[in-house]
């Protein structure tokens, strides 16, 4: 199947690939197009985003756990983009990138035992009188 298009022009691809996109936008409008409730007018939408309105996230308050946790999910997932190109090369990197892979893998897992026992990833309510030492963060 993939010999037909070895041989492609390179603006005919771009053509497909382009012809595709618009296909897929058009059909996701008009498949939301069909689905959405009758009678509801467009101006009592409102801005929707993230499964929560607008006016709400605006009046509640965030908290601070939320972005903490996606720090850490920023911090650590870089790991997956890493170990992945050398997923992909490490027949040509040999014992030389599993060791330098392995040294990663143990200083993030360093990293993430010291965040652990100094409690940076305990978020929740503590019990009452389960303060750390030195006062209150």
């Amino acid at each position: 199947m993939t010999e037909a298009f070895f041989g492609l022009d390179p603006r005919a691809s771009l053509a497909i690939h382009a012809v595709a996109a618009i296909a897929t936008v058009a059909a996701v409008l008009g498949l939301a197009k069909v689905l959405r409730a009758p009678g509801v007018p467009k101006d009592s939408w409102g801005i929707y985003e993230s499964g929560a309105p607008a006016d709400a996230a605006a009046k509640a308050p965030v908290p601070t756990a939320y972005f903490q946790i996606a720090a850490f999910f920023v911090i650590f997932d870089f790991e997956a983009a890493v170990l992945y190109t050398w997923a992909l090369t490490a027949a040509e990197a040999g014992v030389g990138g599993l060791l330098a892979a392995a040294v990663f893998i143990v200083v993030l897992l360093v990293a993430l035992a010291y965040l652990w026992l100094d409690g940076a990833l305990d978020v929740g309510a503590r019990p009452a009188g389960s303060a750390k030492k030195g006062g209150a963060r």
